[in-house]
């Protein structure tokens, strides 16, 4: 058994809620006595904004040879924070055929979503997991995105880079709905463990119970 998990968003402004998607699973991976690998983004440049950026979380049954590769060579499980990037990469590069499970947060119809992926990453694709995760994630202020609520919070997100601590809670806002969708979604890890490593369990839930799916491969 091993996954490739790849999580897609905005460099500066989703950073921190691509990286507590990867962390989170990762993490509960690792709970749960799989090998796994969490690893940030070093191939497309994260320090700049609104640049399409990565997060990369691996596990596994067995060792993971390949744990200096700084890319998921073969992702089977695709996550994208923020839904115009539906759009604007082949984030199947290396799927394989029929396997990848797709979540976006979106408040679209996930038919109106499949209208953007052209026959080659169509033929990737395995399942299309629609959640709401901004309707669904808790509201501070007037948005549960971290750049539109405190800049200053942003700073902080900036500092927790690799190797360093988080210095914000790990599993919060937008990463919530959408990990408890693609938990809920793929059924490998046990909704119970990784909810004790999201911060926002409520919204983990929320996310879980509150998604629509696509069985494209089987259609």
């Amino acid at each position: 058994m091993h996954h490739e998990l790849t999580v897609w968003s905005r460099g500066i402004i989703m950073d921190k809620e691509a990286r507590d998607v990867s962390s989170c699973i990762a993490t509960a991976a690792r709970k749960l006595g799989y090998h796994a690998e969490n690893v940030s983004d070093y191939v497309d440049d994260p320090d700049r904004t609104n640049c399409l950026v990565r997060r990369y979380a691996r596990f596994a049954d067995e060792p993971i040879l390949d744990r200096f590769v700084y890319e998921n060579p073969h992702p089977d499980w695709v996550v994208l924070v923020e839904e115009t990037i539906i759009k604007a990469v082949n984030f199947f590069r290396g799927t394989p055929p029929a396997c990848g499970v797709l979540v976006v947060n979106s408040a679209r119809d996930p038919e109106y979503l499949l209208k953007f992926l052209p026959e080659s990453m169509l033929a990737k694709l395995g399942k299309l997991v629609v959640v709401d995760a901004t309707g669904l994630a808790e509201q501070r202020g007037s948005s549960p995105w971290m750049f539109v609520r405190d800049l200053s919070e942003l700073a902080f997100d900036r500092m927790s880079t690799e190797g360093a601590v988080e210095r914000l809670a790990v599993g919060r806002g937008i990463a919530a709905p959408l990990i408890g969708a693609l938990v809920a979604a793929t059924g490998v890890l046990p909704a119970e463990t990784v909810a004790e490593v999201v911060a926002d369990r409520d919204a983990m839930v929320r996310g879980a119970r509150q998604h629509a799916v696509i069985q494209y491969a089987a259609a």
